[in-house]
């Protein structure tokens, strides 16, 4: 890594600071990937614009100017934001390793907005699992995904669960992203599951290829209502509609099984042991509760109850 004049002020340029800190990492693979590809867009930056980002001379004019950029790259809003998140945390580093750092960047904010991700209701998981499937492959990742949005892991999780994890009626895993022990009581039709496959179901093909058929047999359960998909992306507003089943993915599992317990009346901070959402307002973003559902339940609510 390049230093300067040691009589000067400690600083560092921040591409070779950046890629050094991914190399040198003990975390993932994907966690190193993240931060070389940060170091990879602030590389591209610099060329683009001519100048080399030092640990003092990455300003709050030169983080804007790096968000203008992102978002000529036609980038949606939070990937700009989350990757700005990431490469901040990158100077509070160099900070850290008493490299001399301009703070200003820190008054810039990208903002972000909320995503469109959709849920499956409890009774839509139910016609799912008792929906006839005749080809083999289609049938296993119907009940995985019906399982799994009934234990709420994350797919990297409940892909690799084996019968290792069941001890009496409990699923336990150690979550890979966050290190926390889960502990999930097994439902009723997870144990149906269980039983039908002598343990979790069998499949060993791509993520991507779950998601596709995945897809296809929510389309086949008539999960077909539209959704506005909106987004910034670059510098402007993108509005599509969609058919919800078009947004399903594996992940909508666990998304699932979060609103479906708290619509079924179980406690926020029970259902975020299993979740590892550490606040309520983290949790309540995550969750996907339509305003109609919402003034259902507040309908036989004491407080809204007519007075006799």
């Amino acid at each position: 890594m390049k230093l300067f004049n040691r009589d000067k002020p400690r600083i560092c340029e921040a591409v070779p600071f950046i890629y050094d800190y991914a190399r040198r990492s003990k975390r993932s693979d994907a966690y190193k990937r993240t931060y070389r590809c940060i170091a990879k867009k602030l590389e591209d930056y610099e060329k683009s614009r001519g100048v080399r980002v030092c640990s003092n001379t990455f300003t709050d004019s030169v983080a804007e100017d790096f968000i203008v950029f992102m978002k000529d790259k036609n980038l949606m809003l939070n990937t700009v934001s989350s990757d700005f998140d990431k490469l901040s945390f990158m100077f509070r580093k160099m900070c850290k390793r008493n490299y001399e750092v301009d703070w200003s960047f820190e008054d810039v904010r990208p903002g972000t907005e909320d995503t469109v991700n959709v849920s499956i209701t409890s009774e839509e998981i139910e016609r799912i699992y008792h929906m006839p499937i005749r080809a083999k492959e289609r049938e296993i990742v119907r009940d995985m995904f019906v399982a799994n949005c009934l234990i709420g892991m994350r797919f990297g999780d409940f892909s690799k669960l084996t019968n290792d994890n069941i001890k009496n009626d409990f699923i336990f895993r150690k979550t890979k992203k966050t290190g926390e022990p889960v502990q999930v009581p097994i439902h009723r039709i997870v144990k149906e599951i269980l039983d039908k496959y002598h343990g979790f179901p069998p499949y060993d093909k791509s993520q991507q290829n779950y998601n596709k058929i995945i897809k296809n047999i929510c389309k086949q359960a008539g999960i077909t209502d539209k959704v506005l998909w909106e987004r910034t992306v670059g510098h402007k507003v993108v509005r599509k509609t969609y058919k919800r089943y078009e947004l399903v993915s594996s992940h909508t599992a666990r998304r699932s099984f979060a609103t479906n317990a708290y619509l079924a009346g179980i406690q926020a901070a029970r259902i975020m042991l299993i979740t590892g959402h550490k606040t309520e307002s983290s949790f309540f973003m995550y969750i996907k509760i339509a305003k109609s559902e919402n003034a259902k339940e507040l309908e036989n609510h004491p407080f809204f109850q007519k007075l006799p």
